[in-house]
Formats: structure tokens, C-alpha cells, sequence
């Protein structure tokens, strides 16, 4: 089997990835990975071969312009449109593609139209849409003010990941592949990296 790891965030999403890469290819796996170029050192070193996925999260944070609040959409368009031009080339001819990181926007259509399993993960619970957590950070509307139910909280973080990334189009095609961002409900209780699962039923954060 062949499996492309794909993410783009910090090193907290890179370095679990790094881990399952080594555990995917102990049990006889043809792993390759796509992450930002910050990584390509530390993929080399367990000898995994990476495609750079999107441009450098240090420049982005860090560089001589640092991205803003009112750049977030750019950079979400500039974030999916990179996806299809690198994670949708590194998995051709793969079985499986694991996703995560910042926002996997776009690979789960890009799994979609090369008829490939899809599997979305997270290493931390707070990303996932639950009543037992608010939303982390986002730019685009404003929470309403006072104490909210955390559902209505989720909700009004739906349409913040809608606005940003859902008006992205895949290569090809008019809409996209696979719909509305989130939410998109599961009845079972989906284990989380290092910790339990969330105590009631949660919805993955899903990409077009």
C-alpha cells in the first residue's frame, strides 16, 4: 500500500505526522509526504520523500511582511490552490491520503477525483466542533457578545470557514468537489492523538 501524509501548519501538526510515517513504513507501507519546506530536513532524516507543500510557514509568520488578519483570505486561496498543484501530483498512483494541519482545504477532493481512501486527523480535540469547547481563533465574523452556547459559537465558526475557503474551486470543475466545508456530523466517537475521545458524538473539520 501507498500513502501520502499530507499537512501544512506548525511544527505541532509536522513532528506526529513524522512519527506515523516511520510507523505506517515499520508495517510495510510505500509512505511519501507533502508538508511545508521548513520540514524538509527533518522529513529527510527518517529518509521519507517530501514534495514542499505551500510556501514557507516561517516566511508566512515571520518574514518580512508578516501575514495579517485581512491577508486570511489570500492566503486561504493561495493555501488550496497549492494543494492541487503539489499534494494532488505526490498522490498520484497512492491508495490512501491522510490529511491534516492549519485547514486541509481542497485534499479531500483532491482524494475525490483520484478515487482514493481520505482520512482527516487531528492532534488536538479543540479544532473538532463540540457543545464542550468554543472555537479557536478565526478571522471573519465576530462571535455575538455575551455568553453564547458553544453550538451557536460553532456555527458562526462554519461560516468563517466557508467564507474563507469555500469559494475555492478544484482544477477543472465548476463547484466544489464535495460541498459545504463543515460541518459534517459522525455518529461514533472518533480517538483523538494523545488523549480519550470526545465525550459525545463530534463532526469532522472537512476541506473541499
Amino acid at each position: 500500500m501507498r500513502v501520502l501524509l499530507s499537512t501544512w501548519g506548525s511544527r505541532g501538526d509536522v513532528e506526529p505526522m513524522l512519527g506515523f510515517a516511520v510507523a505506517l513504513r515499520a508495517l510495510g507501507a510505500d509512505v511519501r509526504m507533502c508538508a511545508p519546506p521548513d520540514f524538509a530536513e527533518q522529513v529527510a532524516r527518517i529518509d521519507v520523500p517530501m514534495g514542499a507543500a505551500g510556501q514557507s510557514v516561517r516566511e508566512l509568520v515571520h518574514g518580512a511582511k508578516p501575514s495579517s488578519a485581512a491577508d486570511a483570505p489570500r492566503v486561504a486561496a493561495e493555501l488550496v490552490a497549492s494543494q492541487f498543484d503539489t499534494v494532488a501530483t505526490a498522490a498520484q498512483g497512492c491508495d490512501a491520503l491522510v490529511a491534516t494541519g492549519l485547514m486541509p482545504a481542497g485534499q479531500r477532493s483532491i482524494a475525490e477525483i483520484l478515487g482514493i481512501h481520505y482520512v482527516c486527523v487531528t492532534f488536538t480535540p479543540r479544532v473538532l466542533p463540540s457543545p464542550h469547547h468554543s472555537p479557536l481563533p478565526r478571522p471573519g465574523r465576530p462571535f455575538p457578545p455575551g455568553e453564547i452556547d458553544n453550538r451557536v459559537l460553532w456555527d458562526v465558526d462554519a461560516e468563517r470557514v466557508q467564507a474563507l475557503y469555500g469559494g475555492q474551486r478544484p482544477p477543472g470543475r465548476a463547484r466544489p468537489a464535495t460541498g459545504g466545508q463543515r460541518p459534517r456530523p459522525i455518529l461514533h466517537r472518533p480517538p483523538m492523538a494523545g488523549g480519550g475521545p470526545d465525550p459525545e458524538p463530534v463532526a469532522w473539520v472537512a476541506g473541499p
